[in-house]
């Protein structure tokens, strides 16, 4: 009975976030260890120094961390349910670019090892389609090029400065640990 309630909540909650334009299930605002291991933005891609890849460990908390001294994302990130996409991890960070303008980037890691039915089927539909489905919602992501990492990454704002920051951010993201 409580899993199912949990099950249900889970769910209610996805359908919100998702109605919010995040995108995803964010479990009841657990803050993120990983993040705080330095996603600051003092080697920003806006500032023209980037960070190297090399210098960051090939795990979740290194790809944040490696994404924060990008500029791409900062402060503490919030614990995903990543089970529901069959992944081992993930957090979502949202960055305040103006006054206007807030984007949200989710990360999200998996054994490649030790894939299940549901890590699979989101993982080969990223990779055929661009997107995967949760709850009947198509949601636009990206998966690394070594394939342990998967990115959802949403701007408010549109325009070309958007549309550089995004493909900045997903050539970064894709090339980590490559």
């Amino acid at each position: 009975m409580k899993k199912t309630f949990i099950l249900v909540a889970a769910a209610v909650l996805a359908i919100s976030c998702t109605a919010c334009g995040a995108g995803s299930v964010t479990a009841s605002g657990v803050e993120s260890t990983a993040s705080s291991a330095a996603v600051s933005s003092s080697a920003s891609s806006s500032s023209g120094t980037v960070a190297d890849a090399a210098k960051y460990s090939d795990s979740l908390k290194g790809l944040i961390t490696y994404m924060g001294a990008c500029g791409y994302i900062d402060g503490n990130g919030l614990q995903m349910e990543y089970q529901l996409i069959g992944a081992k991890n993930g957090y979502r960070y949202t960055k305040k670019i103006d006054k206007k303008q807030t984007v949200t980037a989710e990360f999200y890691e998996y054994d490649l090892k030790n894939l299940n039915e549901t890590a699979k089927k989101m993982l080969d539909s990223v990779e055929q389609n661009g997107y995967f489905t949760l709850f009947n919602k198509k949601i636009t992501a990206y998966r690394s090029d070594n394939g342990k990492y998967l990115m959802v990454y949403k701007d408010s704002a549109s325009g070309d400065a958007s549309t550089a920051r995004q493909k900045e951010a997903v050539v970064k993201f894709k090339t980590f640990k490559k």
